[in-house]
């Protein structure tokens, strides 16, 4: 499991989420392994799930995490990946019908997405109640929001969300910590939104399922792939080149 191979990779890191604060050498490793390509997570929620689960270990009252990446994609508008702690990754899309929304209207990733600064909403502080959203938090027991903007490098901004249930919230040294994980973290993320790109482009304009096929290196005469054709289907394979001399009559 991907976890374990992290943990190795963290020098068998053994602090425990009850020691207060983050612990830094843990961060650096856990930065460091994210700068290395995270590459002993096979997938993209793999990844999200053991940054999570290790920053949480290293000390960051973290219950829930949120990451939106904004799609290049005529129907979609984009992908989230929600983490909460002990789930799996749940991975959804929104499409732009959400833009025209009450909802979204009043989030604090309009705010992020449109300005490309901070939110935070501490739930003790009246202000926080401009954002319905964090009334469905504050329900949940959380305590303390805090949406970064998570900038790619052609300009785009993209967010995470940080959500804790901690009595007092998100420490200054929780928040320095979120700050600094936010930018290897967008650059993973946009390798993958690259990547998902050009296998929809791929697929879109040369045929379905070609995409990851042809960026995973199936690109010279001869490489085919196996086909499990439903029961009562019929697969006819033929060229339409007209090899005698034939030419169509008016």
């Amino acid at each position: 499991m991907s976890r374990y191979q992290l943990t190795a990779q963290l020098d068998g890191a053994t602090t425990s989420s009850a020691n207060a604060g983050m612990q830094s050498s843990e961060l650096h490793r856990i930065t460091d392994w994210l700068i290395d390509g995270a590459r002993s997570s096979g997938t993209p929620a793999e990844m999200i799930a053991d940054v999570c689960e290790h920053l949480v270990a290293a000390g960051l009252p973290l219950w829930r995490f949120g990451i939106f990446i904004r799609t290049l994609h005529p129907e979609i508008f984009g992908r989230n990946f929600i983490w909460r702690q002990g789930q799996a990754v749940e991975i959804g899309t929104v499409d732009f019908e959400v833009l025209e929304t009450p909802e979204f209207a009043r989030s604090p990733l309009r705010v992020v997405f449109e300005q490309g600064i901070e939110v935070r909403g501490r739930m003790d502080d009246p202000d926080s109640r401009r954002f319905p959203f964090l009334d469905d938090m504050r329900a949940e027991g959380v305590t303390d929001y805090i949406a970064v903007p998570m900038p790619f490098l052609d300009g785009s901004d993209h967010a995470t969300s940080w959500v804790t249930r901690h009595p007092g919230g998100f420490s200054d040294d929780d928040i320095a910590a979120i700050r600094a994980i936010v930018t290897p973290l967008a650059r993973i993320a946009e390798i993958i939104s690259l990547r998902r790109t050009a296998e929809m482009l791929l697929d879109t304009y040369v045929g379905n399922r070609a995409g990851a096929r042809i960026l995973g290196g199936q690109i010279r005469r001869g490489h085919n792939d196996t086909m499990q054709p439903r029961s009562g289907c019929l697969i006819c394979a033929g060229s339409l080149r007209c090899r005698t001399g034939c030419r169509p009559r008016p």
